[in-house]
């Protein structure tokens, strides 16, 4: 089994993500592509989400979450930020361990 990295974003989801994340091609090529498009490519974006996670109850329970802090609905810049700031504790936490 994989190595987790836990961590809480200020909002307040709690996750755990495989800390070889940033070793997963199909992740890169995802972000990579999010980012060539911008935010507004759709599918880069729930690629993106979706590798992250690498499990579909995990990727449902990170949707709930913002959509109960923000109405019913998954505003992409929350979406975005979250998991922005989710990638940066990942990296941290890496960092952290190899040290």
């Amino acid at each position: 089994m994989a190595d987790k990295v836990k961590g809480k974003t200020k909002s307040g989801f709690a996750f755990e993500i495989d800390s070889n994340i940033f070793k997963d091609w199909l992740f890169l090529k995802a972000l990579k592509k999010m980012t060539a498009n911008g935010d507004d490519s759709i599918d880069a974006v729930g690629d993106m989400i979706n590798r992250l996670f690498n499990d579909d109850d995990e990727e449902d329970r990170f949707y709930e979450f913002i959509a109960q802090n923000n109405g019913g609905r998954v505003p992409i810049d929350v979406m975005g930020a979250e998991a922005g700031e989710i990638m940066k504790i990942i990296q941290e936490k890496s960092k952290e361990a190899k040290n």
